[in-house]
């Protein structure tokens, strides 16, 4: 039986949006971004953004690059622009400059590192105290000309544009999460939807990968210092990774195989970053299911604890067209669509122990029958 799901996908069919033939993305490196950039220095907002749209990177853009390129950058418009370009790089390599020459730990090294961060997954994670705290969510969309798929090549690009805002509170109680309350216009005829980043995804993650395959990739620079990154494979008949795209016509739910990179604290073991690649088949509806989790220190009830500051979900939908005999319900012809870009940007704050709190009122004159009890997050 399932513990946990860790990602979910639903994408109800709908006609897309007009999609602009006349341009595709350039393919730039982190270095030849900030170029464009450091040349459109001057340029109002809503030209930055223009230019930045039809850009694709080759490699990842690290929070600190990212961050220096905000600073400098004219507007709202070209900042989403660039976080859009930002968030689908997230999956990539770094530059080789943004590695550090840092000599790579001995096989012993290597193995106590692994071994402090599963202890801290075991005995820290899983004791997390029941909180709740705000999940903001931005929900972008949109075509690529380039989608790694030989036998697709739609010739029309369209860039990641935001489709919808919400926010919810979620709660964390006995290892689960679950979804208050939400705001904002999150009813939208198209959802890219995630679930598990606050412990069962690394729980899962590292369960897989013990069944699957583990060694050194590189040191990272990451905001409070030198992390020790780890690269994992897991295989499709260790997978626990839910994977689900569901539409009107069509419903499918399957385990891929998947990879991804562990970044760790060797201080203490704590997982700081995460990256989960689904290696879909090519023939499937969905093309790319990729999640980021990024982890930071939170103070919950006057202690610090590791959990979620950030996570990015990028994937690439296929819809399944149905044509259907309508007098007898019998489906004659399935086939898949174009290629759709989804991509969230989710945000965790205003982390909160939930406490149940509970008060005695007065009776009116109307007796014991009077007193209520209230039970209320704080």
């Amino acid at each position: 039986m399932r513990k946990s799901l860790l990602v979910l996908l639903i994408v109800s069919l709908a006609a897309p949006g007009l999609a602009d033939t006349q341009r595709t993305p350039v393919q730039v490196s982190v270095e030849q971004l900030e170029q464009t950039l450091t040349s459109a220095h001057g340029m109002p907002d809503k030209q930055v953004a223009q230019q930045l749209s039809t850009l694709e990177l080759t490699e990842r853009l690290s929070q600190l690059r990212r961050a220096r390129l905000e600073a400098d950058l004219p507007g709202p418009a070209a900042r989403q622009a660039l976080a859009t370009l930002a968030d689908t790089s997230e999956f990539l390599d770094l530059p080789q400059a943004d590695i550090p020459s840092k000599a790579m730990p001995d096989r012993a090294a290597q193995t106590s590192l692994m071994a402090l961060t599963r202890g801290y997954v075991m005995k820290t994670i899983l004791k997390l105290p029941n909180f709740f705290a705000t999940r903001e969510t931005v929900n972008y969309e949109g075509v690529s000309a380039n989608v790694g798929i030989s036998e697709v090549v739609s010739g029309k690009f369209e860039p990641l544009h935001e489709a919808s805002h919400s926010g919810v509170t979620v709660l964390y109680r006995d290892n689960k999460e679950l979804v208050a309350n939400g705001k904002g216009n999150s009813v939208t005829s198209k959802q890219l939807r995630t679930s598990g980043e606050f412990g069962p995804i690394l729980v899962t993650v590292l369960n897989d990968a013990a069944s699957g395959k583990v060694t050194w990739s590189h040191w990272e620079e990451g905001a409070s210092g030198v992390m020790a990154v780890f690269h994992y494979a897991v295989p499709e008949q260790k997978s626990h990774y839910l994977v689900g795209s569901r539409s009107i016509e069509h419903e499918s739910e399957h385990d891929p195989a998947y990879h991804g990179e562990i970044a760790i604290d060797p201080a203490d073991g704590s997982i700081l970053r995460l990256t989960v690649i689904a290696e879909e088949a090519p023939k499937d509806p969905i093309v790319r299911a990729d999640l980021l989790v990024n982890y930071g220190p939170v103070e919950i009830g006057g202690v610090t604890y590791i959990c979620p500051l950030k996570s990015v979900a990028f994937s690439v939908v296929r819809m399944v067209v149905q044509d259907l005999d309508f007098s007898t319900g019998v489906v004659l012809r399935s086939s898949l669509g174009l290629p759709r870009n989804y991509l969230n940007e989710v945000v965790f704050t205003q982390y909160h122990l939930f406490r149940a709190e509970t008060r005695i009122l007065a009776g009116n004159g109307e007796g014991p029958g009077a007193a209520a009890p209230a039970s209320t997050p704080r």
